[in-house]
């Protein structure tokens, strides 16, 4: 065999080898789109660090009653100059973690008041996954923050108890034990948010279910209206704890575990074949009038 066609053929099957490792090695945009949700989650946590988050919970723990407890809040900012630390992609699990930070100067924070920062750095860190079997752990995460935030109102502002109860004949007919807290919180942060850190104030505990440590120097918080809180606790900073589940045990649930999203009383869609047309072409040359279908 010539030599020529001895190295026609090793370069051949050395391509060959080169293509398929490259489309062994090829990536889609599943790696570029939970790095993106992941920067866009430590953005979040640092915008409600820095400008505060508006926090409504409504609890009902009535002995006669269904248990329930909702947490909303809200926050929205304009804000620039955030950069990216660190980020950390799991590539078995499809979870990326962003580590990121922002040098503070002026700010105007939830109630409209302008805070100025000097030689402040706030961290800030988030999870992005596009797999839905990762995302309950960074569910749980994220549930565990707001009810932190929670805690934190509770404590600075107060809780609103609303307690209703009845007996007959020596029988608890009617147990109503409800909680209501309105709060604006800024300057909350979790300590020691680094993935590395020695007590790191975020994570998962031994069943799953996810927790965040949240601090905050009460000298600078404000209630809803904006007016300062006057703290008599004796600590100038505060921390409080927050849980969140990765599994809801209490709802209906679906064959698969999940909470069903069904609710009862929903009416049903029915399928039947609809007169409607579509596509139907226009006769050409003649004048088309409009009639009712038969």
């Amino acid at each position: 065999m010539p030599r020529s066609r001895h190295a026609a053929i090793a370069v051949s099957v050395l391509l060959s080898v080169l293509v398929t490792a490259l489309c062994a090695h090829a990536q889609g945009n599943r790696q570029l789109m939970s790095e993106k949700m992941a920067r866009q989650d430590m953005k979040r946590q640092i915008v409600e660090s820095v400008i505060g988050f508006k926090v409504k919970s409504e609890s009902e723990f009535g002995l006669t009653e269904d248990a329930q407890y909702r947490v909303d809040t809200k926050a929205a900012a304009l804000i620039k100059g955030i950069k990216v630390d660190k980020m950390i992609y799991d590539r078995d699990k499809d979870v990326a973690l962003c580590i990121g930070h922002i040098e503070l100067g002026r700010v105007r924070n939830i109630v409209g008041e302008r805070v100025e920062f000097k030689n402040v750095v706030v961290q800030g860190f988030g999870f992005g996954s596009m797999t839905e079997t990762s995302r309950p752990p960074l569910r749980a995460l994220r549930a565990a923050m707001l009810n932190a935030y929670d805690e934190m109102a509770a404590l600075l502002v107060g809780e609103k108890i609303l307690s209703r109860s009845g007996a007959e004949n020596f029988i608890l007919t009617k147990d109503s034990n409800r909680s209501k807290v309105c709060a604006a919180i800024f300057g909350a942060y979790v300590p020691n948010p680094d993935v590395n850190s020695a007590n790191r104030g975020w994570g998962w505990d031994e069943t799953g279910n996810g927790f965040v440590r949240l601090a905050l120097d009460v000298r600078k918080a404000r209630d809803i209206m904006g007016n300062l809180i006057v703290y008599t606790g004796g600590e100038n900073i505060l921390e409080v704890l927050g849980r969140g589940a990765q599994k809801d045990e209490l709802s209906p649930q679906t064959p698969d575990g999940g909470p069903s999203m069904i609710r009862p009383g929903a009416p049903k869609t029915q399928y039947q074949p609809l007169d409607v047309p579509i596509g139907q072409p226009k006769p050409q040359g003649q004048e088309v009038i409009g009639k009712p279908a038969q």
